[in-house]
């Protein structure tokens, strides 16, 4: 089992990391965790999180905390809990907000999105979509099952009472 503490400088965050897994998020208040892996910002990745640690002789590379398509909706649903009767515009701002300049953080959070909602999608993914829905699947497969069967559950029509 490996843990990692990591301290998100832009978010200003720390991230609890549990065998590549976020378990905890909190924001920082106060000191910064001495023992915290110290990341300059948060980025998408269609493989598994990680951090990279900046190199001191590249010119402009930049310590990141990289998150995968399961662990970006462990993001969302915090991100949530702290802004509960926030709009969807509004929501989706902040989610945007701390992934400044991010390369995948759109396509991976569609292709998330897309997982767990695919058969009530009017129109079926294809194309580049399908590669990023099958590395957001592959990011925590029993993970997206369990929420496309909760959603699934959640969109069925009820029967009459």
């Amino acid at each position: 089992m490996t843990a990692q503490i990591v301290y998100v400088e832009s978010a200003k965050l720390h991230i609890a990391i549990v065998d590549g897994r976020i378990v905890k998020i909190e924001k920082a208040t106060g000191d910064i965790n001495p023992h915290a892996i110290h990341a300059d910002n948060l980025d998408a990745t269609t493989g598994r999180t990680h951090v990279h640690i900046a190199d001191r002789d590249v010119y402009g590379d930049r310590s990141t905390l990289y998150l995968d398509a399961a662990d970006m909706t462990t993001f969302a649903a915090w991100l949530h809990g702290q802004m509960p009767n926030a709009s969807v515009k509004a929501f989706g701002n902040a989610m945007f907000g701390y992934f400044p300049g991010s390369m995948y953080f759109k396509e991976m959070l569609v292709a998330a999105g897309q997982v767990v909602c695919a058969p009530a999608l009017k129109r079926p993914p294809g194309g580049e979509e399908l590669y990023f829905i099958e590395r957001a699947k592959a990011s925590d497969p029993e993970g997206f099952a369990e929420l496309a069967a909760t959603y699934a559950a959640s969109a069925a029509p009820k029967p009459d009472q």
